[in-house]
């Protein structure tokens, strides 16, 4: 039901999507085919912390782990200096020495950054993504999984919570609890399958419409995807809130204008007040 445009992909039964980047330097080379070649999922710039353990190198994924650990392998022993590359095992580049690790999977491991919190930082090998708790190999993916991935943890937190899709190539391996799954409202049905393809297709036609014809300003659309069922817009007091499931669709869209100055997802609410009527644009905004 979900359309995605550019580095969003629609998921159907023969559908990829979602990995994560591993850090890791770019050089100027890779960094000109990262766009081209989902082989390449360094982040622009090398992270300053990494790690050495087992022969490996990890990198921080800049985000803290999914699961929390209910072991350790070790602690950190040394720490190099000036920022220099870790060559010994249990060695980082950053202040953390006697910090406690683990190892999640191969390619995978864990640092407590926060003892006081129990906060673990994610770290993975340069071949090793990860998604909702799940770790592959980069090479087990599709590049248009890597892309949309690689895309996908651009997104901040809330952003990421706003999309309800499991690729094929992690479904039935996400643990429960993750946020990847389709979420209901309050009334037991999702707002996005309330409608039919058709009316969902009729409604982005309307949002695709307000960004490109309507105000020429926004230059058109990057990215647009339907609000999960738990985004609290649909329940905005006054507005959004006056329409249930059936009549009110919310979409995310990253408009050209936004993307260039750096601004985060807005939003447009498309509702009608039956099914007879025609679909109205009710609010938009950040």
């Amino acid at each position: 039901m979900q359309k995605y445009r550019k580095f969003l992909v629609l998921l159907a039964l023969s559908a990829t999507a979602l990995a994560v980047s591993g850090c890791g330097a770019s050089e100027s080379t890779a960094a000109k085919t990262a766009d081209t070649s989902a082989t390449s999922m360094q982040a622009d710039q090398e992270p300053s912390d990494m790690i050495f353990l087992d022969n490996t190198m990890y990198y921080d994924a800049g985000r803290t782990v999914f699961t929390q650990p209910d072991h350790t392998d070790g602690t950190i022993q040394s720490i190099t200096a000036g920022g220099q590359k870790p060559a010994r095992n249990e060695e980082a580049s950053f202040d953390c020495q006697g910090a406690p690790y683990c190892i999640l999977a191969d390619g995978a491991a864990a640092v407590l950054t926060d003892e006081a919190s129990g906060t673990y930082e994610l770290f993975l090998a340069d071949d090793t993504v990860e998604f909702q708790g799940v770790f592959k190999k980069k090479k087990e993916l599709s590049d248009d999984t890597l892309k949309w991935l690689n895309f996908y943890y651009s997104l901040s937190e809330s952003d990421r919570n706003a999309l309800s899709m499991i690729p094929s190539e992690f479904a039935g391996q996400i643990p429960s609890g993750s946020t990847a799954v389709n979420e209901t409202a309050v009334s037991g049905t999702s707002y996005p399958e309330a409608l039919t393809q058709e009316e969902l297709d009729a409604t982005e036609a309307l949002a695709q419409y307000y960004f490109t014809e309507e105000v020429t300003s926004f230059e058109g659309v990057d990215q647009i995807y339907p609000a999960d069922s738990s985004d609290p817009q649909y329940h905005n007091s006054g507005i959004e809130d006056d329409y249930g499931p059936g009549n009110i669709i919310i979409y995310r869209v990253l408009t050209n204008l936004d993307r260039r100055d750096g601004n985060p997802f807005r939003y447009i609410s498309i509702a009608r007040k039956s099914k007879s009527d025609d679909w109205k644009i009710i609010n938009s905004g950040f």
